[in-house]
């Protein structure tokens, strides 16, 4: 804060004119010019009234002394404040905040000064306390900026590498993609060899199984061409059979096994005499027993083919009661196979529906009432309830012997 602005009529509250221009330095000389020119005046006025000039000029010089003085006394009096405050502003304009105005007296020049000095120790307490604020923020702002260029430099180290990594992964998927395309066309060209050699197997297969579908057929008109009631027996069971597996959702391979099974489930007749197999009455005791042993026979004919199924055990116990009333082993319950189960009701029903040497055909009728009388007994239960389910619905019916058996 500069001199000037001490000495400006704003700060001191005077107003423009002859007084306006007073300031703390200029009021004594100003005082002692009016002095002077007040006891001018004085003597003057006096040597024209009095008319005795020497006692008046001593008189007046006196006075004019004693008047100088005291207006030097009490100008200094009246100044002196003034002036100490007005170089306290101008040292605290320099920026010196430590500096405070001399209080010489409790006037209002006094109170001028305490009120000056408070405002300053005011001032002074506010800019240390900005000082050390500030000191805190310069610090704070230096750690942050030490942070930020600590992370501005960990920043560019990471994207320095994850430009590296970047690079590198593109160069792996590259190269893993080259490798997948040469995989995938050497997959490719396996799969195309598989799908020829699935389909040659195939094939293959399917000859294969029409091949044994005929040996399985030619080996049932070998029984039939010696036996005439037997014709399209076999071939009716089988297919009788199969309606019923499918009826009890059996899976495909017992299915498959069951209908080769019935195909040729008789092939042990064939150790039979002809005489007895179309005898026009009842067989003996000795003779029964020896049609009795065709299951057995069967099982000894085949069970060294490798099928894929047990078709051997499955002829052999094509006979087999759950009460244990069948042959030729007896066996009772579920020591007999399910496929054996479905067979058994299956050739019973077609064996008294059909034609014998020794008895007319009874009919459908009867060959599902022989099987209800024997369910939970010599029959399964799930089987025959199967078979009776099929004829009752109409999904299944006997053809003649030169067409085929309809199921739906």
């Amino acid at each position: 804060m500069s001199r000037k602005t001490f000495d400006s009529p704003s700060l001191l509250g005077a107003r423009p004119g002859f007084l306006g221009n007073i300031g703390p330095r200029k009021f004594r000389t100003k005082m002692l010019f009016l002095f002077g020119v007040l006891m001018a005046g004085y003597v003057g006025l006096s040597y024209v009234v009095l008319g005795r000039p020497a006692a008046l000029l001593f008189l007046s010089g006196a006075f004019f002394v004693l008047g100088i003085l005291c207006v030097i006394l009490l100008s200094g009096m009246i100044t002196r404040p003034l002036v100490q405050l007005t170089r306290t502003a101008e040292r605290l304009a320099g920026g010196d905040l430590k500096q405070r105005a001399r209080v010489f007296s409790r006037d209002e020049a006094g109170l001028l000064a305490r009120t000056f000095n408070g405002m300053l120790d005011g001032l002074e307490k506010s800019f240390r306390d900005l000082e050390s604020r500030n000191r805190v923020l310069e610090e704070e702002a230096s750690k942050r900026t030490g942070e930020m260029d600590k992370n501005a430099a960990e920043r560019v180290r990471i994207e320095k590498e994850l430009r590296l990594a970047r690079i590198e992964i593109d160069h792996l998927v590259d190269k893993r993609t080259e490798e997948l395309a040469r995989a995938n066309d050497e997959l490719h060209g396996k799969v195309l060899e598989t799908r020829r050699s699935e389909d040659y197997l195939q094939s293959t297969l399917d000859r294969l199984e029409r091949s044994l579908e005929g040996t399985f057929r030619a080996m049932s008109m070998t029984l039939e061409m010696r036996d005439p009631y037997m014709a399209g027996h076999q071939h009716r069971v089988s297919c009788l059979a199969v309606a019923i597996a499918q009826e009890m959702n059996l899976p495909w391979e017992k299915i498959e096994g069951l209908r080769f099974s019935g195909i040729i489930h008789d092939i042990g007749k064939i150790s039979a005499p002809a005489e007895i197999m179309t005898k026009p009455c009842r067989l003996t005791k000795s003779e029964f027993q020896l049609v009795k042993e065709h299951p057995r026979v069967g099982y000894e004919m085949i069970k060294d083919i490798a099928f894929p199924w047990p078709v051997a055990h499955i002829i052999l116990q094509h006979h087999e009661r759950l009460d244990g009333s069948g042959y030729p082993e007896g066996l009772v319950g579920d020591a007999i196979m399910p496929e054996a189960r479905i067979l058994a009701v299956a050739d019973v029903v077609e064996a008294v529906c059909s034609l014998r040497p020794y008895r007319p055909a009874l009919g459908i009728e009867k060959g599902l009432e022989e099987i209800r009388k024997g369910r939970g007994l010599r029959y399964d239960t799930r089987v025959v309830d199967a078979c009776i389910k099929l004829f009752r619905e109409g999904r299944f019916t006997f053809r003649k012997e030169t067409e085929a058996p309809i199921f739906q």
